[in-house]
């Protein structure tokens, strides 16, 4: 054990009343309080942008590939990918995970007493029905495998309560198409919700030969392709490489392209927590540099002592830059501590609770990220080295005869 760590552990065991212990205490919260707060904003913002990034492009995948002219009624605005052609996509794009094609079409649900418009997007056999399997509240999710299926239909919870429609329900939905008015009868075969207000109240999955045979299409013919990514942080990149991989008469669309107002709430939420770090960071070193320098002139006497035996001001810088360094290292541990608990306890419990319409989701969102957790604590570590050295140099000013004549 050397010299400085010695008489800085033995100034920390003291036991008697001083003016600096409460203000201790106090700056020992103060940054507790902050890497708490920042953990958390972190945790909550990472939640809230993934969670609401899974659950748009589980509606619509993060990008699509769509006819110049984008017109759904018009035959002359489909577009059709043959096998070789998606083959070739997925071999010059390794990001890709699926590509489906889809038909869009929009009708009208009547019943006895109301009537409610909707959006049906029909899809193929194979389509991943993942995000809705995971988001089923009633009934089973549509299985076009089967001949018989064809008609069955999943809708939302939304729409099931306005129309108080049932699983098993047999509903006819309109469709004006050539200013005439067509009708089909659907069977409900399972309801979903997701808390996604502008989908949940009109999506309708359906088969898409249905849609087809509506609109006269070929069956190889659709709307358009969507493609999900395996990591929507390469979204930009993945979206040029399709683009250049295409025929000249294809566009593509992308999830931050059809959905702007939402991408930039999120963009907002970014903006929010970077300052809810920068005054947390500046409340961490207001309290840690204030703490030190009122340790100083608090001890001048033990300083002046130190000086006479012999101690060198570096030596006592270090004794005293050692105590503020254990004030932070335990104030970061609780902080540490409080945040992860209350983090745990969120993902378990869900005890915040939140307005679904509002923000798409029933409660506050978690998501730890050890990558935060290190750069949060290396970061705090590194700000209170640089700052505490400051006020730490104010010991070589100090005059060991004054300070003890003084007393």
């Amino acid at each position: 054990m050397n010299f400085e760590y010695f008489v800085a552990k033995k100034l920390l065991k003291q036991k008697r009343k001083t003016f600096s212990k409460p203000i201790v205490s106090i700056a020992t919260a103060g940054i507790a309080l902050s890497i708490a707060v920042m953990l958390v904003s972190i945790g909550v913002l990472q939640g809230f942008k993934n969670q609401i990034k899974e659950k748009i492009t589980g509606f619509t995948s993060h990008i699509h590939i769509i006819p110049f002219s984008v017109n759904p009624s018009s035959q002359d605005n489909v577009i059709h990918l043959s096998k070789q052609e998606i083959a070739k996509l997925q071999k010059q794009e390794a990001n890709i995970s699926v590509i489906n094609p889809y038909v869009l079409m929009g009708g009208a649900i009547k019943t006895k007493t109301d009537f409610h418009g909707v959006a049906l997007k029909g899809v193929e056999n194979d389509f991943d029905l993942t995000f809705f399997k995971e988001n089923l509240k009633a009934g089973k999710l549509p299985d076009y495998t089967k001949k018989e299926n064809q008609t069955q239909i999943l809708i939302s919870q939304t729409i099931a309560n306005k129309l108080d429609i049932k699983i098993g329900d047999k509903i006819r939905i309109y469709f004006y198409i050539n200013q005439n008015y067509k009708v089909r009868p659907f069977i409900v075969s399972g309801i979903y919700e997701t808390g996604l207000g502008d989908y949940d109240d009109k999506f309708i999955l359906c088969n898409a030969n249905v849609l087809q045979k509506l609109q006269n299409l070929q069956k190889n013919f659709y709307h358009g392709y969507e493609i999900k990514l395996k990591d929507f942080s390469k979204l930009d990149q993945s979206a040029q490489n399709i683009y250049n991989n295409l025929s000249q008469d294809k566009n593509i669309q992308t999830i931050e392209e059809m959905e702007p107002s939402l991408f930039a709430w999120l963009g907002l939420l970014d903006s929010n927590v970077i300052l809810i770090i920068v005054v947390m960071t500046f409340i961490a070193i207001i309290t840690s540099c204030s703490t030190l320098l009122i340790m100083i002139f608090e001890q001048t006497k033990h300083i002046g002592i130190l000086k006479s035996l012999g101690a060198t001001s570096s030596s006592i810088i270090k004794i005293y830059l050692y105590k503020s360094f254990y004030i932070v290292g335990r104030a970061m541990l609780i902080g540490n501590a409080v945040a992860l608990t209350l983090m745990l306890l969120q993902q378990k419990y869900k005890f915040i609770k939140l307005d679904q319409e509002s923000y798409y989701l029933d409660s506050v969102p978690i998501e730890f990220s050890p990558i935060a957790l290190i750069a949060i604590n290396l970061t705090c570590i590194i700000i209170c080295i640089s700052t505490l050295i400051l006020p730490a140099r104010n010991i070589s000013k100090i005059n060991p005869m004054q300070n003890i004549k003084f007393e």
